[in-house]
């Protein structure tokens, strides 16, 4: 069993997950995106921060590739359109950590 927890934990309910053979990737209601390694459960860094994370800002899904990741992001309480965030990784030396 792996635990994702510690001080970078999520703050509130996990929305989403997707994993892969190193690495897992957890959304959340408190408008982050936090990416994990999938043997030791270690947090490894945030991949998304809402300015408005906790007081309304929603990750809902996420979908990754080795080098995208697509968010659906809103609000709980109706006051934001739901939008697509789409992060491209495909940059050499952007994630040293994941290049190990």
């Amino acid at each position: 069993m792996l635990f994702l927890s510690g001080v970078n934990k999520h703050q509130s309910a996990v929305t989403c997950l997707q994993s892969s053979n190193r690495f897992v990737i957890t959304s959340s209601d408190d408008g982050t995106v936090k990416l994990w390694d999938v043997q030791t459960g270690e947090f490894i860094r945030n991949l998304v921060e809402l300015g408005s994370g906790g007081s309304g800002g929603v990750v809902w899904r996420i979908r990754a590739s080795a080098t995208k990741l697509i968010c659906a992001v809103g609000s709980r309480n109706g006051t934001e359109e739901t939008k697509l965030l789409v992060l491209d990784f495909d940059v050499p030396g952007a994630c040293r950590k994941c290049d190990e």
